[in-house]
């Protein structure tokens, strides 16, 4: 790879790597966990993306990285999780250059923004508030706007549920409140709006589509009309 040596972080030998199996090095917002596996060196943020447990006292075994406080286990290449509740681990590039191993001074995803939202969408389906929250507060920090998580979570309660559930309810609500309150509250009341819709739509039926009305001759203020009016009546 084709990188100026000011924007990695020198690890070792080869030789030394190859003879340790792991070493941690100091990154430049996390620690970063070296790892000599199988004939490949793989760099990782060496925070157990569930609670944080440092991942170089875990176990590698077959391609797999197990962290010990809760068993989440982790594909060594990719840093994708086997366990949902766990989320992926951040991984970051590795340079090899005459015999030293050096790594990237940041470890990331290769695109924030879509992993974010799509873990956002695992975190509902399986009503993970772990993963609902970590995947709002990444999103924001990848340039999500609120009204995108907001419009996220509406479609998914729409889709997975045959019926406006009270959890639409409460995310209109405090997605209406989110843009004059400070950036914590802000956040506190997306996570909870969209945690309620997930909490919701566990185990309920899913949307059964109904027909649709012949021809297009209502414009879009009838139809907010009506949508308003059969909300308020709670009209299936």
């Amino acid at each position: 790879m084709s990188q100026d040596t000011d924007s990695l972080i020198y690890v070792a030998s080869l030789a030394e790597l190859e003879a340790k199996g792991r070493m941690v090095v100091r990154g430049g917002r996390c620690p970063v966990l070296v790892i000599w596996h199988q004939g490949r060196v793989h760099a990782l943020d060496n925070r157990c993306p569930h609670l944080g447990f440092p991942l170089d006292r875990g176990s590698v075994e077959d391609g797999i990285l197990t962290c010990h406080w809760h068993h989440a286990r982790f594909d060594l290449r990719s840093g994708g999780t086997f366990d949902l509740w766990a989320d992926d681990v951040a991984t970051c590039d590795v340079v090899i250059r005459e015999g030293e191993v050096w790594v990237a001074r940041e470890c990331g995803f290769p695109d924030p923004a879509g992993h974010w939202r799509r873990r956002l969408g695992e975190g509902m389906a399986h009503n993970i508030g772990l993963v609902i929250g970590k995947a709002v507060l990444g999103s924001l920090a990848a340039g999500a706007a609120d009204r995108e998580l907001v419009c996220d979570a509406a479609l998914f309660g729409a889709r997975n549920r045959d019926g406006w559930g009270v959890g639409l309810t409460i995310l209109t609500a405090l997605a209406t409140l989110a843009p004059g309150l400070s950036e914590e509250m802000s956040y506190l009341a997306l996570y909870k709006g969209i945690r309620r819709v997930a909490a919701d739509c566990e185990n309920a039926a899913a949307r059964c589509d109904r027909q649709a009305l012949a021809g297009n001759e209502h414009g879009l203020e009838t139809l907010r009309r009506w949508l308003r009016q059969w909300t308020a009546v709670r009209q299936r």
